[in-house]
């Protein structure tokens, strides 16, 4: 079935359309230009010669760029730290999320609220590093993965997906002999994906 539209809405549409046009091209110009610079000669672009296309092809700048062996230890601490930090995120926070959601777990509205509490108040930054020093983590990879191991906006994400689980689903699982963590495993993460992707 076709719908019909009137004039004013194609013409409403058509603006739309420009109006977002408009407003890419002024969000990605500015990227544009420094990648076409970063092709461009050096005379050229002090000239100001340079405005959409490279002018004097001149790759110098990433020859020298990656002849630097620093870039490639911050490239390899760059995936270190997403791949360990994102993993250690996931184990910690699903830990944590699963528990909070059982309803037999004694005082866990208490430790909700430590958990709530630590999202409008935090130590700052000089208690932070204090802690990292004390921990003996200072001047370790784990003094940038450990203490943000667990966000607790997304451990409350979590604990809410879990609770959106049936109690029928669980209980069944545990009447076969199933414990808590093969119940996480076999049951509730695989049932938990979106949350965890999101996550």
């Amino acid at each position: 079935m076709v719908i019909k539209r009137s004039i004013p809405e194609m013409i409403f549409d058509s603006c739309n359309v420009l109006f977002l046009i408009f407003c890419s091209f002024l969000f990605l110009y500015p990227m544009w230009y420094v990648l076409v610079s970063s092709f461009s000669d050096v005379h050229a672009i002090a000239a100001g010669e340079v405005s959409f296309w490279p002018k004097g092809f001149n790759a110098d700048a990433y020859k020298l760029v990656f002849e630097d062996q620093r870039i490639w230890t911050a490239y390899g601490n760059t995936f270190i730290y997403v791949i360990a930090g994102t993993f250690i995120n996931l184990v910690l926070t699903t830990l944590g999320a699963y528990p909070l959601s059982r309803k037999n777990l004694e005082g866990r509205s208490l430790i909700m609220a430590f958990i709530v509490f630590t999202m409008f108040f935090s130590g700052g930054l000089i208690p932070a590093y204090l802690n990292v020093r004390e921990l003996g983590l200072y001047d370790t990879r784990w003094a940038l993965l450990l203490p943000g191991a667990v966000s607790a906006f997304n451990l409350i994400v979590m604990r809410t997906f879990f609770q959106s689980i049936p109690d029928s689903l669980i209980e069944s699982a545990k009447i076969d002999g199933a414990h808590d963590f093969r119940i996480l495993l076999r049951i509730v993460l695989p049932l938990s994906m979106p949350v965890l992707a999101g996550v």
